[in-house]
Parts: C-alpha cells; sequence; structure tokens
C-alpha cells in the first residue's frame, strides 16, 4: 500500500535530484570555451500487473489490462552538439569550429577530441593545450617538405618552431619605373640602383646606366657588386610621343668575379614596362627620374608569427615577408557524436556508441571550417536551462509531497495497532 508509494517517491526524488545535478553543471559552465550543455530524459520503471485484461467474447466486450507502475528513472543524458558562438580573441594560436568536428589532441598513450581551441606553443616548440599539456595533432604532409622542413615525417605533434630561418629567395625581376628626359644631352648618363639578393640571399647593389646616344635612343648598361652585368639588349628607344617603343624586358646575366663574388650566375630580368604604355619607362620632357621601384628577392628571414586559415593550414610569417604552411590542424568528425565520454578537461573520448574518429582536414568530408584567432562559446541556453531548474525543483516538491503523505498513512497505520 503506502510502501509502494514511499520507494516510488524514492525513485522520482533521486531522479529529480540528478536532473538538477545535470542543469546545474550545464549553469556552471557558460563560459567553458567549447563546452556543449546536456539535458536529461526521463524512463517510467517497472510495473505490476494487476491484470492482463481480455479480448471481446460473445456478447461481452473486452477488458483493458490493469498494471501498477513503481517510479521513474533516468531514461538517458544527452549531449547538445549545437554551434555556440564564435567570438574573436585576437591571439594567433585560438582556434575555433565552425560546424561539426572535434580538434584533436594526445599525450602520447591517449587521445582526446575537444571543442575548444584555446592552444599555445609550449617550450619545446609544440602546439598544445596548456592545461594538460596535450599536443595537438595534425593531417596530412603539410610542412613536411622545402627548406627548411618544420614537421617530422610520421611524427603527428605539430612544431611552431619560432626563430627558424628560412633562406631568402633570389632576384628574377626588376621593375623600372620614371623617366628618361626628351631633353637630355647626347652623351649624358642617368644611373639607377636598387638593391637585389644573389642566390645565397646576400643583398647585392645592382645600377643601371642610360646613356643618350640619339633621338629617341639610350644605351642601357649595369654593374653588380661582385660579378658582371650582360644585357641581352643594349639600346632602349622612344616614339615619338615619348612612350617605350622597344625593348619591353632586357635580360642581365650576372656573372661571378672579383672580390666577394656573386656564389652563381643569375639572370635578372629588368621590366622597362609595356610597349606604347606610360607604365614604365617613358621620355617626356620633364627632368629624368627613372628609378628601379621594386624586384622580387627577399633575403633570409625568421618564423615571426602564424596564423590559421578556414582549412586549418597554419601559416608562418618570416621577418623576410615570406609566408609558408607549417602544417595543418586534424579534425575529427564521428558517426554518432552523442556517443563520445565526456572525460573533463574539455575532452571526449572514444566509445563503441560514437564509432571510430574519421580524421581529415578542416572543411572536407562534413568537417566544420576553422576560424583563426577566435573560440567557441558555450552553447548553454540560460533560458532553457532556467525553464528546467524550475521544473525539476517543483516535480521534486510534489514528489516530495506525496513521500509526506504516504509516510502519514503508514503512520495512521501504526495508530490502528496500538
Amino acid at each position: 500500500m503506502a510502501l509502494n508509494a514511499l520507494f516510488t517517491g524514492s525513485s522520482a526524488l533521486t531522479s529529480f535530484s540528478e536532473a538538477l545535478n545535470v542543469v546545474g553543471n550545464n549553469l556552471a559552465n557558460t563560459n567553458t570555451s567549447g563546452f556543449k550543455a546536456q539535458r536529461m530524459n526521463f524512463k517510467d520503471l517497472v510495473y505490476q500487473t494487476l491484470s492482463s485484461g481480455s479480448g471481446p467474447f460473445g456478447f461481452q466486450g473486452g477488458t483493458n489490462p490493469a498494471q501498477m507502475g513503481f517510479g521513474v528513472g533516468v531514461g538517458s543524458i544527452d549531449t547538445s552538439f549545437t554551434q555556440g558562438n564564435i567570438t574573436a580573441t585576437g591571439r594567433p594560436t585560438d582556434v575555433a569550429l565552425q560546424g561539426p568536428g572535434f580538434f584533436v589532441l594526445s599525450n602520447g598513450s591517449r587521445t582526446a577530441f575537444t571543442r575548444a581551441g584555446t592552444f599555445e606553443v609550449d617550450g619545446g616548440g609544440f602546439l598544445v593545450d596548456p592545461g594538460t599539456g596535450f599536443r595537438v595533432q595534425r593531417f596530412g604532409n603539410v610542412g613536411e617538405t622545402g627548406v627548411p622542413s618544420f614537421q617530422t615525417v610520421g611524427d603527428l605533434n605539430i612544431r611552431v618552431p619560432f626563430g627558424i630561418g628560412v633562406p631568402g629567395i633570389a632576384t628574377t625581376t626588376v621593375q623600372l619605373q620614371g623617366n628618361l628626359s626628351a631633353t637630355t644631352p647626347i652623351g649624358d648618363p642617368f644611373s639607377t640602383a636598387i638593391q637585389i639578393f644573389d642566390t645565397q640571399s646576400t643583398p647585392r647593389a645592382l645600377s643601371v646606366t642610360f646613356t643618350k646616344t640619339a633621338t629617341n635612343t639610350f644605351t642601357v648598361s649595369g654593374t653588380v657588386a661582385g660579378g658582371t652585368v650582360t644585357l641581352s639588349s643594349t639600346t632602349v628607344t622612344f616614339d615619338n610621343n615619348g612612350l617605350l617603343l622597344s625593348p619591353a624586358t632586357i635580360t642581365a646575366t650576372l656573372t661571378p668575379s672579383g672580390p666577394n663574388p656573386l656564389p652563381s650566375v643569375q639572370n635578372v630580368t629588368l621590366n622597362l614596362g609595356n610597349i606604347g604604355q606610360p607604365n614604365g619607362l617613358t621620355q617626356f620632357g620633364s627632368a629624368s627620374a627613372a628609378a628601379a621601384v621594386t624586384q622580387d628577392g627577399r633575403g633570409a628571414g625568421v618564423l615571426t608569427s602564424v596564423t590559421v586559415d578556414a582549412g586549418g593550414i597554419i601559416q608562418g610569417t618570416f621577418s623576410n615577408g615570406r609566408v609558408l604552411p607549417i602544417a595543418q590542424l586534424a579534425v575529427a568528425v564521428f558517426n554518432n557524436s552523442g556517443g563520445l565520454l565526456r572525460q573533463g578537461e574539455n575532452y571526449y573520448g572514444v566509445s563503441p556508441s560514437s564509432g571510430e574518429p574519421l580524421i581529415g582536414p578542416a572543411g572536407v568530408g562534413g568537417r566544420g571550417t576553422i576560424q583563426g584567432s577566435a573560440l567557441e562559446s558555450s552553447n548553454v541556453d540560460i533560458s532553457i536551462e532556467f525553464s528546467r531548474l524550475i521544473l525539476a525543483q517543483r516535480g521534486f516538491q510534489v514528489v516530495a509531497r506525496s513521500v509526506t503523505a504516504s509516510s502519514e498513512v503508514l503512520q495512521e497505520l501504526a495508530n490502528i495497532i496500538r
């Protein structure tokens, strides 16, 4: 009798307490990066069948089963993997996932998965979760080839070696621009110089000299520190409108010679502009102001900063202006993300229900894209959690009254015996 009601009420009190625990945990993690809210689902428990019912027979109708329930329990605790808001942080090693997927981390013996991209570079030059020391994992062979190579083949830990040197780029093209005065006397030279880089990234001074030899005609010659210059064409001509007539480009072959010679023969294209267009060298009546304005070589540099693109590729920016790919973040998806085991530290682990991780690059195979210098916020909706809190609290109160009533009935029964 009332004894059953006590046990039924007790199961309900336990279940509502669990529901309050789930809501409390969600609210406690409102500001936890990448946190995913949970919800508890109830289920009814066993039933005592007082009558199994019967079917119709003759002129008599059927009867329904009569069953008495014995309480409520925790059916499931689900995780909502809806997208959290993405907030810019300005920290280059912070990353956020927009869409499905998890970052992959490892401590060498255990692999974990997380939505919280609060990563930093440790003293060993590895990209890690600073709270646990787990190293962020990469995918593919980005950063394994080239000079220098940033990643070790077969090692999925990501190295971000700030300060590592990278070779420069030998100059292949020099852009000339400006005016050679039409009033220049025949025989008068005009020179311009620019710093270029040889094949060992050493800066060298390249000088180009124009000497007027006839109307609309100039000869061109060059000198370079540590070598001699041979030009494919030594004459530059203009039309009567002062626009370039020929040639559009001149190949300068730099040959090592003298003290501190060039390391090797080097070809540099002198770009004089488009024929018939005033976008390079011109010959107008104004003063001579021709100059070598740009060159495409670079000196040696060191890694100074990184960014992360939508595909998860970590791009390294070097002091010489070069931008090179360092590594690519690995992103894992699961057939059943709801089956993952929560492990604390913002980590999830594989379970038989989740299936094995499908690891690949961001933006491919159903994986979300990555936003650098940003973090995903918790997806806890405070208004929903307060609603669940009120429902669980009211449910607890109502069941507590039923337990009290059952206790009073038992007390009355005890009084009868006296």
